[in-house]
This record gives C-alpha cells, structure tokens and sequence, in this order.
C-alpha cells in the first residue's frame, strides 16, 4: 500500500511540475502582451486594468515558484526512497501532499480564471 501512495504521489507531482513550467512559460507570454498594452495605450482605464493583471501575474509566478520548489523536495525524498533508503509514508507527509494537492487546486482555478479575464481584457484593447 504504501508503494502504491508513493507512486500516486510521485505522478501526481510530476503532472503538477509539468503544469506549472506552462503556467509560467504563458505568464511571460502575457507580461508580453500586457506590457505592449501599457505603450502603446495612455488611457488610465486601460493601463490601470493591465497593471492590475501584471500584479496578478507577478502573484501567480510567486505562488508557481513556491510550489514548484516544494514539488521539489518532495520528489528528493521520493528519489532517495526509491534508491533503497529509508522513507515513511505516513501521516504527515499524506498530510503534506493533500495541502499541495488543495494549493495546485487553488492555484489553477484561480490562474485559468485570470486568464479568461485577460482574454476578455485584450480582446477589447487590441
């Protein structure tokens, strides 16, 4: 049982990593774009509207960061698990996973949903 929790964590992790490294790749895609609508637009409606998504933004490669960073160490303990060395998959590190799992969660949601927003923005300044 615990190598199957071991495992499910381990995929989970790394479809969390691969994920992140899109959001983040897209986040600059969008600074791109948001920093090209704050030159090219003088308008204080508008260049209020695209500072406020750059400061989401910023927030959400903060969160990614963070994340990513903790996918990490846990993936050291998996790897050193996996090459014979003591590892407990108990309570805490269940614990531990579950948060991440709700913070991946909220992380996505919230990203998708500033970024249908950003859609709508743009299609309206562009």
């Amino acid at each position: 049982m615990e190598t199957l929790k071991f495992e499910l964590c381990h995929f989970e992790n790394t479809k969390w990593a691969e994920s992140l490294t899109f959001y983040a790749d897209e986040i600059k895609f969008f600074v791109k774009l948001l920093n090209d609508v704050l030159q090219h637009n003088t308008a204080e409606n508008i260049t209020t509207k695209a500072e406020d998504f750059l400061a989401l933004f910023k927030h959400s490669e903060s969160e990614i960061e963070a994340l990513a960073i903790a996918i990490l160490a846990q993936e050291k303990s998996f790897a050193e698990y996996a090459q014979g060395k003591q590892f407990l998959f108990d309570q805490q590190v269940q614990m531990i996973h579950e948060r991440r799992r709700s913070a991946f969660q909220t992380l996505e949601k919230d990203f998708i949903l500033h970024k249908h927003q950003l859609y709508q923005f743009l299609s309206n300044v562009l």
